[in-house]
Parts: structure tokens; C-alpha cells; sequence
């Protein structure tokens, strides 16, 4: 052994060896290798006997004005469906690193965990209403809530085909568009990142910050490249994100309702606040952002309707925030 570590040529070799299984094993990782090739399926409902256990809702806490401590429209679409539909909960703060797909929010109820807002919804209305998500429910569970309702949220089976296909498309509009287009002038534009790193990498130490936002900011692009959103100029996608917007205003507006859910809110309005209110009350100036609050003013009052009833706690709209942009730290 001591032969071995005199010898300069095994040193040698083993420097060269040890960083090239190691660069094997990341390209394998990486290139090779898929992830979450066969998850497990997403709960349905909650586990008998534990529907009263109290839901933990897991997003990222970041110091911003706005409603909820999180800049995801994701975080916030759960948080809101759990104060429209007054089911007790409680959020604790979380890292995509540390969340069993790699994604926020994802939560805990008891002794099931559910990830993904769209199946934490079907979670939460499988478990609380007679007939799940299926469109002939319109029945809570619970002793109180009125008919067809779920403390003040419309159940889907109280909606038309057609207002439940609206609401549907309204959200898959934010979801899969608006959300990529707001995606990329926040993280793909400089001045975006810029007001990013203050939000999100303020505590990173100086020494290993560069190299922090290098590969987060590399991973959200890989993200947005693999959408298509990151191949467009900014000019393309400011266009493109201001008319997905007159298409969520058209459809909304000639509903004839408050609500796509009718009367009262339904699960996809928790998707159309949430992405109004971070599209509207976060410090990120973008021309989507101008364009609806001159061109489309029943979105923004109906965004600051919601949020007064449903977020008392948040306190008034910042107004200034709203029209200067500007960064307010809590």
C-alpha cells in the first residue's frame, strides 16, 4: 500500500480515473437515466378516519408583497381553494429540492402526501364532497355547508357543460401558457432575474452566489427551452402573453356571472385569481401587465374583489407596487 501512494504514476491514474466515473455517472444521470419513470399513481382521497386531520400545504415563502408568501400561481391556487372552501390548513415553507417529485407545492394530510395543484384539487374535492370530481356531484360532506357548495365554493356538479368547459379552458390557458410566458420574462430577462435574485438568493453568500444563480438559472431555462417559450424573443412573448390575456377577458367577461363558477367561486376561479394576483401585485413590470389593468378592468376588479374576501389578512392592494413596480420587501 505504501508502494501505491509513492508511486506518482498510480496517483496519476487515479486522478484521472476518479473524475471520469464520476462524469459518467452524471452523463448516465442526466442523459440516460429518466426520472420519475413510473411514479406512483396520485391519491384520490384521504385515508378513512383522517379527513379531520388538519391539510399542510408546502410552497416556497418569499418576502413580496401580494396574498400569500409564495410567487408560484400554483402555491396560491391551493392556498386559495382552502379558504374558498374553509377547509382548515396550514403552510409551511418548502424547497422544490426537498418535495417528493422535485416541484412545489406539493402537501401532507394526515398520512397521505399529494403533489401537483391539479391532483391536490381532485384530492381535496374527492374527499370532501359525495361524488368526488365526477360533474353529477354537488354535495359536500360535511354538516353546514350549503347545498351544491363546499363552504363558499361552487362544486362542479352545480355547473353547466358549458360553464365547466370555460372555466376548464380559461385554466388551461394560464397553466400551460400564460404561466411560460411570465416564466420567461422573469427568469429569462435580465432585468427580471435581477429583481429574482433579491427575492429568492438575497441570504446566498457572496462567494458561491455567481455559481448559484448560473445553474438555477440554467435548469429554469433547460425548462423553458424544452416548453418551446425560450426560443422566442421577448417581443414575441410579451405579444403572444397579451393576447392569451384578451382571451381570458373574453371569456370571462361575456360569462354574464361574477364567477366562472356562476354566483360563486368554482376550483378553476383559485386558478384565475391566483394568476391575476401574481400577474398584478408583484414587482414585475411586463406590458401584459399594463395592458389589462387599462384594457381589461373587470379582471382587475374582480382580482381585487377576491382577494379582499378571501385574503382579509393581506391587507389593502399596494397600489404603488401595482403602478411603479417596485420591489417591496416585507
Amino acid at each position: 500500500m505504501a508502494s501505491f501512494f509513492s508511486d506518482p504514476w498510480a496517483l496519476a491514474a487515479v486522478g484521472i480515473a476518479v473524475p471520469a466515473v464520476l462524469m459518467g455517472k452524471f452523463l448516465v444521470t442526466r442523459f440516460f437515466t429518466l426520472p420519475h419513470s413510473e411514479p406512483e399513481p396520485s391519491p384520490k382521497r384521504a385515508v378513512p378516519g383522517e379527513e379531520d386531520e388538519v391539510f399542510v400545504l408546502y410552497q416556497g415563502k418569499q418576502s413580496i408583497a401580494g396574498p400569500s408568501g409564495s410567487l408560484s400561481i400554483f402555491c396560491l391556487k391551493v392556498e386559495t381553494f382552502l379558504r374558498v372552501a374553509k377547509i382548515p390548513f396550514s403552510v409551511k415553507g418548502a424547497l422544490p429540492s426537498t418535495a417528493p417529485k422535485g416541484k412545489i407545492p406539493f402537501a401532507k394530510h394526515g398520512s397521505t402526501t399529494t403533489c401537483d395543484s391539479h391532483y391536490m384539487l381532485e384530492y381535496l374535492l374527492n374527499t370532501f364532497s359525495k361524488e368526488g370530481t365526477s360533474r353529477e356531484h354537488a354535495e359536500s360532506t360535511r354538516k353546514g355547508d350549503a347545498a351544491g357548495m363546499l363552504g363558499d365554493l361552487a362544486l362542479p356538479g352545480t355547473m353547466d357543460a358549458r360553464q365547466l368547459a370555460v372555466a376548464k379552458a380559461i385554466e388551461v390557458v394560464i397553466e400551460h401558457r400564460l404561466y411560460y410566458n411570465g416564466m420567461m420574462l422573469r427568469w429569462g430577462h435580465d432585468d427580471g432575474f435581477a429583481k429574482i435574485t433579491k427575492i429568492f438568493f438575497g441570504a446566498v453568500p457572496a462567494i458561491i452566489k455567481p455559481f448559484i444563480l448560473r445553474m438555477v438559472r440554467r435548469n429554469v431555462w433547460d425548462t423553458m427551452r424544452a416548453q418551446g417559450v425560450a426560443t422566442h424573443h421577448v417581443s414575441d412573448v410579451d405579444r403572444r402573453e397579451i393576447e392569451d390575456w384578451d382571451t381570458v377577458a373574453t371569456l370571462f367577461e361575456t360569462s354574464g356571472t361574477p364567477f366562472l363558477g356562476g354566483d360563486a367561486p368554482c376550483p378553476q376561479d383559485c386558478t384565475l385569481f391566483a394568476a391575476l394576483d401574481n400577474l398584478l401585485n408583484t414587482p414585475f413590470p411586463s406590458k401584459a401587465k399594463d395592458h389589462v389593468i387599462a384594457k381589461h378592468p373587470a379582471l382587475v376588479e374582480y382580482a381585487d374583489a377576491f382577494r379582499a374576501r378571501f385574503f382579509p389578512d393581506a391587507g389593502p392592494v399596494d397600489m404603488a407596487v401595482r403602478r411603479e413596480s417596485k420591489l417591496v420587501m416585507l
